[in-house]
């Protein structure tokens, strides 16, 4: 079996990403339009035909299901298409497979004809219907969220499904609106005409500006990109599409940008600086304080722009830029007067995303503790990956004489292979950590290089959310016995591994012809497997320990993805087991005794299937029984939160993880000084699947021979 060097841009997350668009090649000429998009799927459908690790046939079932999730995605809600619609596009559910093949435009160009014809006409109604306040006495429902696709029969019911809509949104802005205030008599009793007369005002400023946007000179492009994004879904849950000069993915995996070091609060429709980044260039100005409202941001002309109108994204857009640009903002501090400031873009590290250790005193013994986000990396080999962030924390937690480490990858969807790969050193010896298979060949991957990795008791902590690169290292440490796993009943099941691909044309300078590009895929490459020959996809890595079925009911898993590649296994070289030096079977088995005498987690189990239950009835809309049933699920929402708090009196005693070799009075900015690392202390103390992580790390330590 071939040796291979690790490769970089190998990724490996859980996240199913959809056409994030950018603009920069798309044709300005209407003219040239109609090619560019026929040349894109051409190109990205060559792409999937030759690169992917088991394309699916396109053939007239496909074609059927990306005809139902592409209209459903325009009209979730059942008040934009009429049933004479789907009527009329049902001569293209059967032929979609034929008209990428030949790079054909015609279903996606006849949808749009008679979406933008829907949309107007919605236009148009929604301010009639907002106009006066509704009858919060009559008795009716609306089923809020549905998995199929829903259509109006005729513009009567149209008129009567978005009038449910509207309903709908107004109370659970009304309800909102008291709670925030803080008035809760208001709770109870005849509606307030002028809060209902708010909230009416306020949902049709959302309308208002989800329709400035709907009918934007981008938007049919942006629209055409998700149905390209939605054909490639149906190949597989994470081969995806996006435009040109897109770097979402990569910023969320480098972790890496340049701006101002200010987090973006959305009120009311309105902008405002809800946190400020320590060392950021914000921060570092004086020039900015938390809770300013952002007026405008300059363009890359220099012109002011208003940012009514805009989302959030498109903000945050405009602050990013290149490091060492200038941009200049109109803040405002309530109360006070308008001002305009001009801020140096800088690199901003986001370290509420990276690695985090805490030391847990517990029975009087010490523990520490890890938690991992995303297995992060850094292109530029500037700032260091995960990996060696994570032994530096080991390195922390040795210094501070742990008796175990509880590492904690829950909600952790992956990242890069390479990092995950070098961070199983950290806790045991060179040896196989995967094996990577594509269409011609499979390869080993592992720990050739020597260290000094910790040795002792170790736990991972997991949960459905834990994808990819957290599925593997989970499965090595299970399948060599160096940890007890923890957690839900399976992590998220995804095998597969993606690297992006550029899609586009070779221009002719001679000629004066431009390269032409048409966009990036995230192309499924290969399949991993376990050390022990079997695959994670879509089985995921079961828990030695399963505390809940699901730690969050709305997670959504590869198997609830129809188009999910399917698990196998394959016969591997023989690998070193390790052997527990305690009874493994008799600290699972105390463990599960704990779990099943502790009612929390019975509560969470009770509560969440309720609250999925109650998600997935229809919703009432006269008043008094969308109160009782608002009440119900902010009631089991609460319930589900407080029983995974430990009681008071039970709270663990957490203290920042820190080098007992340096002086402290020498480190600038100590990290448990900063506010997200004590929010990060508080949460630790109250979580009642660390406790058992600890509690499972004591029997392990009890039980060892000496």
């Amino acid at each position: 079996m071939k040796m291979i060097e690790r490769n970089k841009w190998l990724l490996l997350t859980g996240a199913v990403l959809t056409g994030n668009i950018a603009y920069a090649q798309v044709p300005t000429d209407a003219a040239a339009i109609p090619a560019f998009r026929s040349g894109t799927i051409t190109s990205v459908m060559a792409k999937i035909k030759k690169g992917h690790f088991d394309p699916k046939p396109l053939d007239d079932a496909y074609a059927t299901t990306v005809w139902k999730q592409y209209l459903q995605s325009l009209d979730q809600n059942g008040y934009i298409f009429l049933q004479e619609d789907l009527d009329q596009l049902a001569t293209y559910k059967q032929k979609i497979d034929d008209e990428l093949k030949v790079g054909s435009t015609a279903f996606f160009d006849a949808t749009m004809k008679i979406y933008f014809q829907r949309l107007h006409e919605i236009n148009e109604l929604y301010p009639k219907l907002l106009a006066q306040p509704f009858d919060y006495d009559k008795q009716e429902s609306i089923l809020v969220t549905s998995k199929e696709l829903r259509v109006s029969a005729n513009k009567e019911e149209r008129t009567n499904n978005l009038r449910k809509r509207l309903k709908y949104l107004t109370l659970n802005n009304y309800q909102e609106s008291i709670i925030a205030s803080g008035d809760t008599t208001k709770l109870s009793g005849a509606i307030d005409v002028a809060r209902e007369q708010k909230s009416r005002d306020k949902i049709k400023k959302q309308f208002e500006v989800y329709f400035k946007k709907m009918f934007g000179e981008n938007m049919p492009n942006e629209l055409f990109n998700q149905y390209v994004a939605f054909a490639l879904l149906e190949i597989d849950p994470h081969t995806s599409f996006s435009g040109p000069k897109d770097k979402s993915f990569e910023e969320a995996i480098t972790k890496r940008y340049y701006g101002l070091g200010m987090e973006l609060g959305v009120k009311d429709l309105d902008f405002f600086v809800k946190r400020l980044m320590p060392g950021g260039s914000a921060f570092r100005s004086g020039l900015v304080k938390e809770n300013d409202n952002i007026l405008s941001i300059s363009n890359s002309a220099g012109e002011m722009m208003s940012l009514t109108g805009l989302e959030a994204t498109e903000v945050a857009a405009m602050i990013r830029g290149d490091k060492g640009t200038e941009i200049k903002l109109t803040l405002q501090t309530p109360g006070e007067k308008a001002r305009e400031v001009k801020i140096t873009r800088d690199e901003v590290k986001d370290i509420d995303s990276k690695s985090k250790s805490a030391v847990i005193e517990k029975d009087g013994k010490k523990f520490g503790y890890i938690y991992l986000p995303l297995f992060y990396t850094d292109p530029g080999n500037q700032l260091g990956g995960c990996a060696a962030d994570i032994y530096s924390e080991v390195e922390k937690l040795k210094q501070n004489e742990v008796e175990g480490i509880v590492m904690d990858l829950r909600g952790n969807g992956g990242g890069s292979l390479d990092e995950v790969v070098k961070m199983t050193g950290a806790f045991m010896n060179e040896g196989p950590v995967s094996w990577l298979k594509d269409r011609e060949r499979i390869n080993r991957y592992g720990t050739n290089f020597k260290s000094e990795p910790y040795e002792g008791p170790l736990t991972v902590l997991t949960d459905e959310s834990s994808a990819s690169a957290s599925e593997i290292f989970t499965a090595v440490m299970q399948d060599r016995g160096r940890a007890i796993i923890l957690g839900a009943n399976s992590t998220f099941g995804k095998g597969t591994a993606q690297i992006p691909v550029n899609v586009g044309k070779m221009g002719d300078p001679d000629k004066g012809i431009a390269d032409i590009s048409f966009g990036t895929i995230r192309l499924t490459t290969q399949k991993f497997y376990r050390v022990n020959g079997s695959s994670t996809q879509l089985k995921g890595v079961t828990p030695d320990i399963k505390l809940q079925d699901r730690m969050n009911f709305q997670a959504i898993m590869e198997k609830d993805y129809p188009s999910a590649m399917q698990c196998d296994s394959v016969v591997l070289q023989p690998y070193e087991h390790l052997k527990f030096p305690f009874d493994y079977n008799q600290v699972i088995v105390k463990a599960k005794q704990r779990v099943q005498n502790n009612t929390a987690y019975a509560k969470v189990e009770d509560y969440t299937k309720k609250l999925k239950a109650l998600s997935e009835e229809p919703t009432p809309l006269d008043l008094a029984s969308y109160r009782k049933n608002y009440k119900l699920t902010d009631g089991y929402k609460k319930g589900i939160q407080q029983a995974k708090d430990l009681p008071t009196a039970q709270f663990l005693k957490v203290t920042a993880a820190t080098f007992r070799n340096v002086n402290p009075s020498t480190v600038k900015d100590p990290v448990s000084e900063i506010p997200s690392y004590k929010d990060f202390l508080e949460r630790v103390k109250k979580d009642i699947y660390i406790n058992e992580s600890i509690s499972v790390l004591e029997d392990m330590i009890n039980g060892t021979k000496h």
